[in-house]
């Protein structure tokens, strides 16, 4: 039975004039929804939409980027007080909570071509005229988080992606890398992983650039005509590259006051200097190295061959850095659900930036807060969700994903009871000419699909989905940053928009340590701005999304799927989906291999998951129609679902990781990881484990059966 507020609330919104949306809602039935709940959802989500406006979303994006605003500095201090004050102001609850980490800021930083000329690299980028941010270039260097202080000199050897395979090419060659400064290019293998290859091979220092292959003028226009990278931009990444997130001296438990620590001593941070530079000054080095030319694959798109040296370049490189505990602050507003407040949603973006952040992360702020403001306007008139949703503005994501790490594990076992799903948005926009990229555990695919047949698109008036599968369509040849995730086919035509299986940025926590449904989201993966100082809100206003239209239709987009989650009857997640997943997981393993014990009955259990998945969903289906009112304990059931993939003593080598789906091993991180040391001992013992669990995931599918 619905509460006073929540009947009051839905004669309030009946009244409304229908405010259109996109799809035919006059007849759309919401998954998880029974026909009434649905008329009540896609109304409420009319008025939503129609109290969301850009230009509240512009003046938000203004004022978060208006100033650097870097984790542990004053900047991101006056940032999180400026968010909860808008919470508050908006009617919601809302407070800081802080934990503490070691982070790493710089104090100077140096590198000069010593031989066979003399000259300075500029550590600094640009000034454009016409951009006020850029007049600020001489305070905000080029540094890598992370770097330890030091200097070295060395001649330069050109390694790629920085990869094993590409560090073995060079040693074929007969080059010695032993104090010689490394110069790699950004994307293809994880910083953290770059460098330390580069210290297994003696490396004395790193230089990183990000090539034009990736992001630059091979794509487009640059920046300020277009939203690719210019020649003197520099990208600033976090090198850490330790087996877990978070606080580097508090692994798997929280960094709060009073917790005992490690020392910076016992970590393995990185050793040798590392310096960031633009792709002009790459240029530059590369036109002065000798030696072998590099292999096909590690070609890149400046206008030159690439050589892999060593020398004659050298190079000079000195770093000066001021690494030490620093506030992490997160903003958390917790909007208590109406009928089930023990049911979590948690809404997640974070709010640190490397200096202005207009797209990563305050695009996402700026929309995230407008869904607030929304959400508060429509409180006073008597709506309240089902369930509860978590308002989190996670802070310290850019250096170690600290903010959400932290929290997650604060409250892990509160989470592990309560939570639903972490839906997260890192940034709302960075390019509309590129698709909507999505990252979420499989139950979640379904709702995403279904949610954005409701919102339209800004440019076109379609909807969402139909722009999304389309622009896949179009680029689903080209390369991507983020690439495509692990079961990408692109030679086949998208009926439907693609979304990629496991999510990262700060929803990585809770899908990573807690084996939750997590999703992380964003417009146009592909950028050229990236962690630049022209990622500012010139760049914004002028170049990506001048009506701020972009910046509502991505609230609206996380609103949406967060809310429906918040207020079905039954909590809408795709366990018939997700088996098709597993299944395309334990195929694609087989065929590689062809070793996978107990494959047959693997699959075997998973066509009976999925049967059972798909049973219940009728029947729940039926219940809906019936406008019966299911069990209390359903949804929780529901939900609960999903920790059967929960592996308590954490993963084989990652024990700090727990789902059974995705980890640093890759998909079915258990058997890829005993695959991949070649030990057939704990592969045939991660193959019964896996075999164990798919019988627990059937056993939960009867028992919620029978809840019907």
């Amino acid at each position: 039975m619905k509460s006073p507020t929540r009947n009051l609330f839905a004669f309030l919104i009946l009244l409304i004039i229908n405010i259109p949306l996109a799809g035919n809602e006059e007849t759309q039935s919401l998954s998880g929804f029974s026909p009434k709940s649905s008329a009540w959802e896609l109304s409420f989500e009319r008025q939503l939409t129609a109290t969301l406006k850009p230009e509240n979303a512009e003046i938000q994006l203004r004022r978060l980027s208006g100033r650097p605003h870097r984790t542990g500095t004053e900047g991101a201090r006056i940032t999180a007080e400026y968010i909860k004050d808008q919470l508050i102001s908006f009617g919601l609850p809302a407070e800081i909570q802080t934990y503490i980490a070691y982070l790493p800021a710089p104090l100077t930083v140096s590198i000069e071509l010593v031989a066979p000329v003399s000259e300075v690299i500029p550590t600094t980028e640009d000034r454009l005229d016409g951009d006020e941010f850029t007049d600020a270039v001489a305070d905000h260097p080029g540094w890598d988080g992370y770097s330890p202080s030091g200097e070295a000199t060395g001649e330069v050897v050109y390694a790629g992606h920085g990869s094993e395979s590409e560090f073995k090419q060079i040693q074929l060659e007969g080059i010695d890398l032993k104090g010689k400064i490394v110069l790699m290019r950004y994307f293809g293998t994880g910083e953290g992983t770059k460098v330390r290859n580069a210290e297994r091979y003696g490396a004395a220092g790193v230089v990183l650039y990000s090539d034009p292959q990736e992001d630059g003028y091979r794509y487009g226009d640059v920046y300020p005509k277009g939203d690719w990278r210019p020649a003197g931009a520099i990208m600033r990444r976090s090198i850490l590259g330790l087996p877990y997130d978070g606080d580097p001296l508090s692994p798997g438990f929280a960094s709060t006051e009073n917790a005992k620590r490690l020392r910076p001593e016992d970590v393995s941070f990185p050793k040798i200097p590392i310096l960031p530079i633009s792709y002009r000054s790459a240029e530059r080095i590369l036109n002065l190295l000798d030696g072998p030319v590099a292999p096909h694959f590690m070609q890149g798109d400046l206008p030159l061959p690439y050589k892999l040296g060593s020398g004659p370049a050298k190079l000079h490189i000195k770093t000066v850095m001021d690494n030490r505990d620093r506030p992490i602050l997160n903003v958390m507003s917790r909007i208590e659900g109406e009928t089930e407040p023990d049911q979590w949603i948690i809404v997640g973006n974070h709010h640190d930036a490397w200096i202005y952040g207009a797209g990563d992360p305050s695009s996402g702020t700026a929309s995230l807060l407008e869904f607030a403001r929304g959400l508060g306007e429509l409180m006073k008139q008597g709506f309240r969700p089902k369930r509860t949703l978590i308002l989190a503005f996670w802070d310290a994501e850019e250096m170690l994903l600290g903010g959400s790490t932290e929290w997650v594990e604060h409250h892990k076992e509160e989470l592990l009871e309560k939570a639903v799903a972490c839906i997260n948005m890192d940034s709302s926009v960075f390019n509309t000419e590129r698709p909507l990229s999505v990252n979420a555990s499989p139950v979640l695919h379904k709702l995403f699909r279904e949610t954005s047949r409701n919102i339209k698109d800004p440019k076109t008036g379609k909807t969402i989905f139909e722009v999304w599968r389309d622009m896949q369509n179009q680029y689903k040849n080209t390369p991507s940053v983020d690439g495509w995730g692990d079961f990408f086919d692109p030679n086949q035509e998208l009926k439907e928009p693609w979304i990629f299986e496991s999510p990262s940025d700060d929803a990585a926590p809770f899908f990573n340590i807690l084996a939750l449904p997590a999703s992380d989201m964003y417009y146009g993966a592909d950028y050229g701005m990236y962690h630049s100082i022209y990622e500012n809100f010139h760049w914004m206003k002028t170049v990506v999304d001048p009506t701020f239209k972009y910046h509502i239709a991505m609230a609206l987009m996380q609103g949406f799927v967060s809310l429906r989650l918040a207020n079905a009857d039954v909590i809408p997640l795709d366990y018939a989906g997700e088996a098709s997943y597993w299944r395309k997981a334990f195929n694609k393993l087989q065929a590689q291999s062809k070793t996978i014990p107990q494959y047959q009955k693997a699959i075997q259990l998973i066509d009976l998951w999925e049967k059972e998945a798909k049973a219940f969903e009728y029947e729940s289906n039926r219940m809906l129609l019936k406008q019966k009112a299911p069990d209390r304990d359903l949804s929780k059931k529901v939900y609960m679902v999903a920790r059967d993939f929960y592996r308590p003593g954490g993963l084989p080598g990652a024990q700090l990781e727990h789902n059974l789906w995705s980890g640093s091993d890759g998909i079915l991180p258990g058997i890829a990881g005993a695959l991949e040391k070649k030990d057939a001992k704990l592969l045939q013992s991660e193959s019964n484990f896996y075999v164990q669990a798919l019988r627990k995931r059937i056993r939960s599918l009867r028992t919620l059966r029978s809840r019907l």
